[in-house]
């Protein structure tokens, strides 16, 4: 199928996720193949450094879904497998989910609003929305939004997690993007908001689904200095 002819691109960056991969990308899949309103498609799965058989897995399944395309990144790394996922996304609309977090109501809304917005962001901490997750992971999310309101001048409610985008615009803050730990995306909202992007925010519901296989102390040096990064960028106008 041509570029050209795809209506949507989902992106799944995909980490030692052996344990719920062929359940849930196979239950999405199929959800999707029963709307036949989303048009054409193809779902991109980013796999990057699994230690586990997640790539195995991911590989089998491509006889059994035409639309699923498995990429193969050597190091474990969520930005740049989000990076390089969105540089090689061929459809008009691009949508970012996860392996244990995917919405298919969500997807179905927010590709209506992209006819009147840039990006859709489906936000955990927006009104409606329902986070049930373990306590100490919503108080890290709402004060890390509490922590980029103060620093830029945020002015959503969530940056980190599923959202929907016109994949041209995409493309292009992407490869303005020099993070590539857990807060690219993050990283990608500034940027959109900045660069004066229109972004809508849908309510969605979360609840843990698997243990968070990254205790917050491991993920904190990555986030701090990614985090500074950021500040550079925006405050200083550094390149790097």
């Amino acid at each position: 199928m041509k570029s050209d002819e795809l209506n949507l691109t989902i992106l799944v960056p995909v980490y030692n996720e052996e344990a719920i991969l062929e359940k849930s990308i196979g239950g999405l899949l199929q959800e999707i193949d029963h709307r036949s309103s989303l048009g054409t498609y193809e779902l991109i799965l980013c796999e990057n450094g699994s230690t586990d058989n997640t790539l195995l897995i991911a590989s089998s399944m491509v006889s059994r879904w035409p639309s699923l395309r498995v990429i193969h990144l050597p190091n474990p790394s969520y930005g740049h497998a989000l990076r390089h996922g969105i540089s090689i996304a061929g459809g008009k609309h691009l949508v970012i989910f996860n392996a244990d977090f995917w919405d298919v109501s969500f997807l179905d809304q927010a590709l209506g609003h992209l006819g009147d917005y840039d990006i859709v962001i489906g936000s955990k901490n927006t009104f409606g929305a329902s986070d049930r997750r373990p306590i100490h992971r919503r108080l890290i999310t709402v004060s890390f939004n509490f922590l980029l309101r103060i620093l830029f001048g945020f002015k959503g409610t969530d940056t980190h997690g599923i959202k929907a985008m016109k994949t041209d615009c995409a493309k292009t803050l992407a490869s303005q993007c020099l993070t590539y730990a857990e807060i690219f995306d993050t990283e990608l909202i500034l940027r959109a908001q900045k660069a004066g992007l229109s972004i809508s925010e849908i309510a969605v519901n979360v609840g843990e689904t698997r243990p968070s296989r990254y205790s917050p102390l491991k993920r904190i040096p990555n986030t701090l200095f990614d985090l500074l990064t950021i500040i550079k960028i925006f405050w200083f106008g550094n390149k790097a």
